[in-house]
């Protein structure tokens, strides 16, 4: 089952030092820093695999719409990039896959459990 959101979250980067975080980041090829761990409604969830990484173009009307958008912005700010990590909450509860986006900040935008 795969739900949609649009939370604003606070991610944690770092390197992927150890154990299957490092193994998944490595077959993406050469990534510098990678999610190593996010809040999500008060609860801090670990990073334990980076399953994919892309960068996404976002449809221009989002901007011209955007609350905060500011005139004469540049194409930068139609793209993000998006990370998709398996991800737990705890030893006690499972693990989910989770899509995380930034491009100004950074957002939840899919949870698969």
């Amino acid at each position: 089952m795969s739900r949609r959101y649009t939370e604003q979250v606070e991610v944690h980067l770092g390197e992927p030092l150890v154990g299957e975080l490092r193994a998944s980041a490595e077959r993406l090829g050469p990534v510098g820093v990678v999610p190593t761990a996010f809040i999500w409604r008060g609860r801090l969830h670990v990073v334990r695999a980076v399953l994919d990484h892309w960068t996404q173009r976002l449809p221009w009307w989002r901007l011209a719409w955007a609350e905060d958008a500011a005139p004469g912005g540049g194409a930068a700010e139609l793209e993000q990039d998006v990370w998709r990590v398996e991800a737990s909450a705890g030893r006690s509860l499972g693990s989910g896959v989770y899509d995380l986006a930034h491009d100004e900040r950074w957002r939840l935008v899919r949870v698969a459990d």
